[in-house]
């Protein structure tokens, strides 16, 4: 976790949104673990907008990595829910995500 808040913080300096991208689903995984579906639904939803706003599609191999991420926190929350946090992930802006995602990544 500590290497995706330093990616983070680097892509934020360097205005590089695809690596920012790759950090927030790093946070995103992590977040699963603990079982933050809520957390977990705006990281992922806020690193696919970045990718669509560079122009970047995953590759099938990209994706399959973080399914069991996605599946597990997913199946931990109402799907109203989920899609309410994955739209709230997709709004943020650049900074916002960043900014977002080094919050919850100090909390714990």
């Amino acid at each position: 976790m500590p290497l995706h808040q330093e990616s983070l913080a680097l892509s934020r300096q360097l205005s590089d949104k695809l690596v920012a991208a790759e950090a927030l689903e790093g946070l995103a995984c992590w977040a699963s673990t603990r079982g933050e579906s809520e957390r977990v639904a705006r990281l992922f939803g806020a690193s696919e907008a970045l990718r669509e706003s560079v122009g970047y599609r995953q590759e099938p191999r990209e994706q399959a990595l973080r399914v069991p991420y996605l599946a597990a926190a997913r199946a931990r929350s109402a799907a109203s829910a989920w899609d309410v946090a994955w739209a709230e992930g997709r709004r943020l802006g650049f900074d916002e995500a960043v900014a977002y995602a080094l919050k919850i990544g100090s909390d714990g």
